[in-house]
């Protein structure tokens, strides 16, 4: 019972501390939803699983957890963009866009280059080191987007019984382990007579981020609102189409190098750069445990959207969170090529 005097009304210190209690449980209510929230986009991601494991079909998963460190407590921009460069200029989207493949697959040509792998900052993890100069001795053209669901189908329809509710036709197709996404380029190739692969480390890598050493496909400032991330920058929950994000192009005009989902590659797992010796064509470790994926997804958080990140995962893994995307390493004819609209 709460005490009043003869008039009936509250007692002052009564009415102030029932509107500190009130504010505190508002509070208290809203982080609990906020959590609920990050909570939800994991639940829906095991769910998934669960139901892609259910399947006959599919061989138990390997590997151990992506090696990717979660981004330490109360980061903010600064520690991660304070690599101080000259200033980046915009891209536009697929600016340098070639062709259109027969599934509908634009891609952009990345012309031979030497530039920076990995990172100089101390506190990047030990596997994006030594930054070293990397040699690329031959044209090659990049998909401007993730393979979709639509492309992916093309290959294999029966994929889309496999589909999680929200991954619509034109986001990038999830639940390919490595074998799988190998499997659609040898296929591509062979339905179009070009040659069509995993990217290697170093052409993912310098397609995200240019000659000039920025941290990010855009530039050196994280920007949720320029990728499909865990800080929902774009809204969604999950998986978003491969063209939502045009603001986040790379240098070359490559969109979704970053978040959305990681990108397998076609490298073995090394857990460095060795001695950081200038490297030319590199294509990783004869053999290995793991494969490398490349990106972050939109479970990640800024730390894992840098273009430097790195993770691995076993060949035969697959998950809502992981895609890939290809390229073409013939010259293309302008006899076959189809236009780009």
């Amino acid at each position: 019972m709460i005490s009043t005097v003869a008039g009936g009304s509250i007692h002052p210190w009564l009415l102030a501390a029932l509107l500190v209690v009130l504010a505190i449980q508002s509070v208290v209510l809203w982080l609990v939803l906020l959590r609920l929230n990050r909570l939800l986009k994991s639940v829906g991601a095991i769910g998934v699983r669960l139901h892609w494991a259910s399947r006959a079909a599919q061989a138990p998963a390997a590997g151990g957890a992506l090696d990717t460190p979660p981004p330490p407590k109360a980061k903010s921009s600064g520690d991660v963009t304070r690599i101080g460069i000259a200033a980046v200029k915009p891209s536009k989207p697929a600016a340098n866009a070639t062709w259109t493949n027969s599934v509908g697959m634009a891609l952009a040509r990345i012309e031979p280059v030497e530039f920076t792998m990995g990172s100089s900052d101390a506190k990047s993890p030990d596997n994006e080191k030594p930054a070293h100069s990397v040699k690329l001795t031959q044209a090659y053209f990049m998909a401007v987007t993730p393979v979709t669901n639509a492309q992916y189908e093309q290959f294999n329809p029966d994929h889309r019984q496999l589909r999680p509710p929200w991954n619509g036709d034109d986001h990038p197709v999830v639940f390919t382990n490595w074998n799988e996404a190998a499997a659609f380029c040898l296929w591509l190739s062979q339905r179009e007579g070009r040659d069509y692969r995993l990217p290697t480390e170093a052409q993912w890598e310098f397609a995200a981020r240019g000659s000039d050493g920025r941290i990010f496909p855009w530039g050196n400032q994280w920007d949720p609102r320029r990728c499909n991330s865990a800080e929902e920058g774009g809204g969604f929950d999950q998986t978003s189409p491969v063209t939502q994000f045009l603001n986040g192009a790379s240098p070359h005009g490559i969109l979704d190098m970053v978040g959305n989902v990681w990108e397998w590659c076609a490298d073995w797992y090394e857990p460095g750069y060795g001695s950081g010796a200038a490297r030319e064509n590199p294509t990783g470790p004869a053999d290995g445990q793991y494969k490398v994926c490349r990106g972050g997804s939109w479970m990640n958080h800024g730390y894992s959207c840098r273009a430097t990140m790195r993770a691995r995962r076993a060949a035969d893994f697959s998950d809502a969170y992981l895609g890939f995307r290809v390229v073409c390493v013939s010259e293309i004819g302008t006899d076959t090529a189809v236009a780009a609209k």
